[in-house]
C-alpha cells in the first residue's frame, strides 16, 4: 500500500498556523484588559481604586506568557517547516523532532495556565481577577447623578473586557488543544514518511533489479 504523507503534512502546518494565530489573538486580548485595568484602577471608582489587593493579575499575566509562548515556538515551527532552505521534508526525523520540541513545551505551558487561572477565578469573591470583576459588574448601572460621568469613569467597558479575559481564556486552553492534535498528528506524519520511503526504496530495488 502506498501512502503519500503530503496532506498530512499540510494538515499539520495549518494545525499549527491555527495555533499561532489564535496565540496572537489570545495575547491581544489579554494585554488589552490588562492595559486598560492598570490605566484605569487608579481613578475608575468602579475598580475600587481603596482596595488595590482585592484584585489578582496574576492569571492575566499568565495568559500573556503562555500566548507568548506559544506564538514564538509556533512561529518557530513554520519558519522551519516553510522555508524551504532547511528542507525539513526531506528529513523526516529532524521535522518531527522540531514539531514535538515546540509543540509540546507549549502546549505544557498552555495547560498550567488555564488550570492556574481557574483556581485564581475560583477565589472570587475573596479575591477578584480582571475577568470576575468585568463579568460581576458588566450589567450594574451607577446611581442617577453618576450617569454623566466620563466613559473611563463607569463601568460601560465591562461588559467588552469580560467577554475579551474569557475569550483569552478559553483561547488559551483551545491552543492547548491544537497544540495537542498537532502532536498527534506530528507522530502519524513521521509514520507516515517513514513508510513512504520505504516504499520508495523498495521500489527503486526492484526497477534496478529488472533493469
Amino acid at each position: 500500500m502506498k501512502i503519500n504523507p503530503a496532506p498530512l503534512h499540510l494538515a499539520q502546518t495549518i494545525v499549527i498556523g491555527l495555533s499561532f494565530a489564535l496565540a496572537v489573538a489570545t495575547l491581544g486580548t489579554a494585554a488589552h484588559t490588562l492595559d486598560v485595568f492598570n490605566k484605569q484602577q487608579s481613578s475608575n471608582p468602579w475598580w475600587l481604586p481603596l482596595w488595590p489587593q482585592h484584585f489578582d493579575v496574576r492569571g492575566t499575566k499568565a495568559i500573556i506568557g503562555s500566548a507568548t509562548t506559544s506564538l514564538v515556538l509556533s512561529l518557530v515551527f513554520l519558519v522551519f517547516a516553510l522555508v524551504p532552505t532547511f528542507r525539513l521534508k526531506e528529513k523526516h526525523t529532524l521535522r518531527a523532532l522540531v514539531a514535538l520540541g515546540t509543540a509540546l513545551p507549549s502546549s505544557l505551558v498552555a495547560l498550567v495556565t488555564v488550570i492556574y487561572v481557574h483556581i485564581l477565578n475560583n477565589d472570587a469573591p475573596e479575591l477578584d481577577t480582571i475577568q470576575t470583576w468585568t463579568c460581576k459588574y458588566k450589567n450594574s448601572q451607577p446611581l442617577q447623578q453618576d450617569i454623566v460621568l466620563p466613559s473611563n469613569m463607569g463601568n460601560g467597558n465591562f461588559k467588552s473586557l469580560c467577554t475579551q479575559s474569557q475569550f483569552a481564556l478559553y483561547g488559551t486552553l483551545t491552543v492547548f488543544l491544537l497544540l495537542g492534535v498537532s502532536m498527534g498528528l506530528t507522530i502519524v506524519t513521521w509514520l507516515a514518511d517513514k513508510w513512504a520511503a520505504r516504499q520508495s526504496r523498495k521500489e527503486m530495488e526492484v526497477a534496478s533489479q529488472q533493469s
